[in-house]
């Protein structure tokens, strides 16, 4: 097996979790963990917790060349993780493993998200993401052309408009270019 950063074959055997048996590569410290030891390690866990919202520092993206996977050499594809952070993870299309660059396992397990891997390659995660992201890009968008007090303003305006029982009215209203004239 190779080490799909260092491309050699420095991978000593690791217990990531009790009962949770890994590769680590000796250089760089990437982490090879095979979906069937995964899967079963998961099986055996009672205590899977709850997503939490804890702030943690997380390792920022490499750069650098398409990955192999260890075991069966296909390119390993890289998927989103949280919608607020630049955090990838590799995995094989074929076997399904998953590489961790030096530290993510850490950040993840921090976070109590390490039980949670198998949900980030879903499409349901990533669509989620992918809207998340669009969401963020937008607020920052509006905070920028509107301004901090303004922006906070309009989603005060927003909010009381949708709780309203004549929101659409006081809508239509307020974007009508003169409400009292009679012409149409």
């Amino acid at each position: 097996m190779k080490c799909p950063v260092c491309q050699k074959d420095y991978f000593s055997k690791h217990e990531l979790e009790a009962g949770l048996p890994a590769y680590k590569c000796k250089e760089c410290e990437g982490i090879w963990v095979s979906a069937a030891q995964y899967w079963k390690w998961l099986e055996t866990r009672s205590d899977v917790p709850e997503i939490a919202d804890a702030e943690v520092q997380l390792p920022v993206e490499q750069e650098g060349p398409a990955r192999l996977c260890p075991e069966t050499g296909h390119f390993l594809r890289r998927y989103k993780v949280w919608p607020d952070i630049e955090f990838y993870l590799d995995r094989c299309g074929n076997c399904t493993g998953v590489w961790f660059d030096a530290g993510e396992w850490e950040a993840l397990r921090s976070r109590d998200l390490h039980d949670q891997v198998h949900l980030f390659f879903s499409d349901v995660w990533q669509r989620q993401l992918r809207e998340d992201q669009t969401r963020l890009r937008m607020t920052n968008l509006y905070r920028e052309k509107f301004g901090e007090e303004d922006y906070a303003r309009i989603q005060e305006i927003r909010a009381w408009l949708e709780g309203h029982a004549q929101g659409r009215a006081l809508l239509a209203y307020l974007t009508d270019r003169d409400p009292y004239s009679i012409a149409g």
